[in-house]
């Protein structure tokens, strides 16, 4: 492609996202006609939510999407056995009405609420559940990682339905593990998918699920929109339709918020977030948030590994620790709006939140480089890069996804810290999909980078604990990183039959990640959203940002309402 052609791609791509904004704003017959036929069936529902993001949807396939916008959005479509609260508790807003566990603790009886549909107004089965259930189950056997493989794996023994109301989950052991999100999907749709497919699915929309929303179109690199489920079962959703804006420049999401053009904003620039709080009718806020920033290592030692055997060594990435001051980069980055991190378990788990403070690397660039020498790295040629153990001169490739802003500034203190330990660093900034094929499986064909900055968010503490599980590379496990010892605490983590012994593996856990170093983890943001208050009422006063995954429904989206 000729950069004429690159550019005026660019503009059509523009004026694309402003009649999609417009037809919001002048009423748009071709987007609103099939809203109001919906609305007519929902009854209350009115109205469009218009949303900002920042992030591309990577793919709306349940099983292998890796973004947390996919997340985001599949969560208000598919729905779960089990709800979740706010804090964090176990409800029956989902599809279960109840469950109760056997006397000796190694199964859960589900009885689902009467009368379940699907949004095309098909029924909800028993089959569906133990469908959903079953594909999970198999995926190990078949060689394939999955995005939950690792809630059933070790756990559940079989899945079967007593009655056509209810589902029989055994177990290996008690737990109530199995209550960890696994969405339940159309049988009709995902049944004729098999193993050598499904990572391959693209799931075309209309997505069909029984939560509060139907995906109906994703328009990539543009917009996702989704309208009101008329089967769902409420209370709410009570807007007609949710569009989902992509802005590539956060300016130009500030300018639409501004403007009006849309009414919630995720992912606001830090130095934004003090200005917009003075504007009339935007409430911009810093909220609490489960996400942890990372500097990622590829630790593979095979066909797929980094530039430097160096990287698989852990006295190595150690030493490299020593040379990260990461109040600095809070306080100089993110202008105090987060929290240096020592794990990727974060502040919000409560009791699950690991004291690492015995082990925490200081930041002193004379003890890293003195640990990089002991371990055997040193400059033999005096020209100011150090060596690995075959003669090699360590330069280190870091890649930055191109939708957060703060990454580059990071990048440029990693690479002056590192380099005075000998170390140099060539940072490159790519999309998103890019860097997914780089931490694609090794074995393969991924892997061909060095170190990376991402971050993962998840209310709960399995999940960034299963991330590092040997069974998850080639899935979420991007550093490629194994540990039999780390894998057996996990098993034992999904056994821990209290809040107590959960937290006492968590923690042993997180500090064989800490020491081995596959990540070092860099802080916890603020999770910066904004949204509107003229035209949009029903705005929770949560600790978490109104566009949230973890929490089921979505309590903020269900009982927002437009007014103006």
């Amino acid at each position: 492609m000729s950069q004429q052609d690159s550019n005026d791609s660019k503009v059509k791509l523009e004026i694309s996202r402003r009649n999609l904004l417009n037809s919001t704003l002048m009423g748009g017959a071709a987007f609103l006609m099939p809203s109001l036929v919906w609305a007519q069936a929902a009854g209350t529902a009115s109205g469009v939510l218009r949303i900002g993001v920042r992030q591309e949807p990577d793919v709306f396939n349940q099983h292998t999407m890796q973004f947390v916008i996919s997340f985001e959005i599949l969560s208000l479509v598919y729905e779960m056995l089990v709800g979740r609260s706010v804090d964090g508790k176990l409800t029956n807003s989902a599809l279960a009405e109840s469950w109760t566990q056997s006397d000796d603790g190694l199964s859960w009886s589900l009885k689902l609420k009467p009368e379940l549909k699907w949004a095309d107004g098909s029924e909800l089965t028993v089959d569906d559940v133990v469908s959903s259930l079953k594909f999970v189950m198999g995926a190990d056997q078949a060689g394939v990682a999955l995005n939950t493989t690792s809630v059933v794996k070790g756990v559940v023994k079989d899945v079967e339905a007593t009655s056509k109301d209810t589902v029989k989950i055994t177990t290996e052991f008690p737990t109530q593990s199995i209550f960890d999100p696994i969405y339940i999907v159309p049988r009709k749709v995902w049944g004729e998918i098999g193993y050598d497919k499904v990572t391959e699915f693209k799931n075309p929309t209309p997505i069909i699920g029984s939560g509060p929303f139907v995906l109906k179109e994703w328009a990539q690199g543009q917009s996702v929109t989704l309208e009101r489920n008329p089967h769902y079962r409420g209370p709410g959703p009570y807007l007609q339709e949710l569009r989902f804006l992509h802005f590539s420049n956060p300016d130009a999401a500030l300018q639409a918020l501004s403007g009006g053009e849309i009414d919630y904003m995720t992912d606001v620039p830090i130095n934004q977030v003090d200005s917009l709080a003075g504007t009339p009718n935007i409430v911009a806020n810093p909220f609490e948030g489960y996400r942890s920033v990372y500097l990622g290592f590829n630790t593979w030692n095979d066909k797929g590994a980094g530039s430097t055997t160096a990287l698989a060594d852990p006295a190595f990435r150690d030493a490299l620790g020593y040379a990260i001051d990461k109040k600095a980069i809070v306080d100089r980055v993110l202008r105090g709006y987060g929290t240096p991190a020592t794990s990727v378990l974060v502040p919000a788990y409560g009791s699950l939140y690991p004291d690492l403070s015995d082990i925490v690397r200081p930041f002193d660039l004379s003890l890293a480089k003195d640990k990089l020498a002991k371990a055997g790295y040193s400059d033999s040629d005096g020209d100011g890069v150090i060596e690995d153990k075959q003669g090699n001169p360590i330069r280190l490739r870091l890649y930055l996804p191109d939708v957060e802003t703060t990454y580059p500034a990071i990048a440029q203190f990693l690479t002056v810290w590192f380099r005075q330990v000998g170390v140099e660093v060539v940072t490159s900034v790519v999309s998103e999909a890019s860097l997914l094929t780089k931490v694609a499986d090794p074995r393969q064909g991924g892997g061909d980078y060095d170190m990376l900055i991402w971050f993962w968010e998840d209310s709960k503490p399995s999940f960034p604990l299963s991330v590092f599980d040997s069974g998850q590379i080639g899935g979420l496990n991007w550093s490629f990183w194994s540990d039999p010892e780390y894998d057996r605490l996990y098993q034992e983590y999904k056994r821990s039959e209290s809040v107590e012994a959960s937290a006492k593996v968590a923690s042993e856990m997180a500090r064989r990640l800490y020491s081995d170093g596959p990540y070092h983890v860099l802080f916890y943001p603020n999770t910066l959203h904004a949204y509107r208050t003229d035209r949009v009422s029903g705005w929770h006063d949560d600790k978490l940002p109104p566009l949230m995954n973890g929490v089921y429904p979505n309590p903020t989206i269900n009982d927002l309402k437009i007014t103006g």
